[in-house]
């Protein structure tokens, strides 16, 4: 089978990014480039640091001083002081007078009322960031980092998990179902669901639709608050239970697993697209969303980094190449239709049943 390309991606870059391997040849220029990637994890620990202590939040109240904040948060005032200006100068906060308020882009994604909302998302940064801390022996053993390993305060929850993919996918969720008309499909099955935003999301455009989300029973509390929110619950079916040994309870029209095959190997992978396209109905499709490679897995810069992400986190995750998707939906007995670029980041490829 050739190699297939996403179609719009860029082979080589993320649009934007400074990687791109079109800068000048300057030495200069490459110093520059290596000083931004190492430096990187200041902003970053700045912001996940905040974020944890809760100091966004606390100044949902209003303007504090730096001795108010440390008070209330039980925290050093010399460290809360040097963090909040370090905040100031990243425009996440402002100062005034000697006293600390959130900035617009705090405002924006992070507090709890923020119309696009971050927080949980951060926090699970925060435990990614202890993870990639340990990249150096991950490689060496081969062996990812395990929970016991990172801080007792960010051990993983479900639930918290569960918010913070919520968090992560709300930009993409309108997109993605935008992407994908469902036509009269009646029954569609969300594997590894998770906040259940794309169900939702699905059930709210096609009125006649149906949904069932197969995650853990942690997980699903989480998709069952946001379903009733949405007023869509008496439409929807929660299914607890392991993807990998529970029953599907086909035929289904359509069938998602969005984010899912980069916890995977490639094998696992393969026999999950072969047990769901089981449970498709004739006609039916199974879409794959994902972060795809480029052939020679060097390129897009989401997903390569993506890949060690998975490799800190998991026993056998990776990010995976569209001929090595498209060989699990052929072997699986399905026809595969051409793939798409949803976001910069995010590709999607289905198999329809004949």
């Amino acid at each position: 089978m050739p190699q297939r390309r996403l179609q719009g991606a860029n082979a080589r870059s993320l649009p934007g990014s400074c990687y791109s391997g079109r800068m000048s040849k300057d030495p200069g220029a490459y110093s520059e480039m290596i000083d931004r990637m190492a430096n990187g994890y200041r902003d970053a620990q700045a912001l996940l640091a905040a974020n944890r202590l809760g100091i966004f939040q606390l100044l949902e109240e209003g303007p504090k001083t730096a001795a108010a904040i440390a008070e209330k948060l039980q925290a050093a005032e010399r460290g809360v002081e040097i963090l909040c200006d370090a905040l100031v100068a990243l425009a996440l906060l402002r100062k005034k007078d000697g006293r600390y308020e959130n900035g617009e882009a705090a405002k924006a994604c992070l507090l709890p009322s923020s119309p696009s909302p971050k927080s949980a998302m951060l926090l699970h940064q925060a435990r990614l960031y202890e993870r990639w801390g340990r990249l150096y022996q991950v490689v060496k053993t081969g062996q990812c980092v395990g929970e016991d390993e990172i801080d007792p305060s960010l051990r993983h929850r479900e639930e918290d998990f569960a918010r913070a993919m919520a968090d992560s996918a709300r930009a993409a969720v309108k997109t993605t179902v935008e992407a994908l008309p469902l036509g009269d499909a009646r029954r569609m099955l969300d594997v590894g669901g998770g906040p259940g935003l794309y169900s939702i999301e699905f059930m709210r455009r096609h009125p006649q639709l149906h949904c069932v989300i197969l995650d853990n029973e942690k997980t699903l509390r989480v998709a069952e608050e946001n379903a009733v929110k949405a007023g869509l619950r008496d439409r929807l079916t929660l299914a607890p239970g392991d993807v990998f040994e529970a029953e599907l309870d086909g035929p289904y029209d359509f069938i998602l697993l969005s984010n899912l095959i980069h916890s995977f190997s490639g094998e696992e992978n393969a026999g999950l697209v072969k047990k769901c396209a089981a449970a498709l109905g004739p006609g039916g499709r199974l879409c794959i969303k994902d972060f795809f490679l480029e052939p020679d897995r060097t390129a897009p810069v989401w997903a390569a980094l993506f890949a060690i992400n998975m490799l800190v986190n998991t026993e056998s995750g990776n990010c995976y190449t569209l001929e090595e998707v498209s060989s699990w939906l052929g072997a699986a007995g399905l026809a595969v239709e051409p793939s798409r670029l949803i976001t910069p980041q995010t590709g999607l490829l289905l198999g329809r049943k004949p």
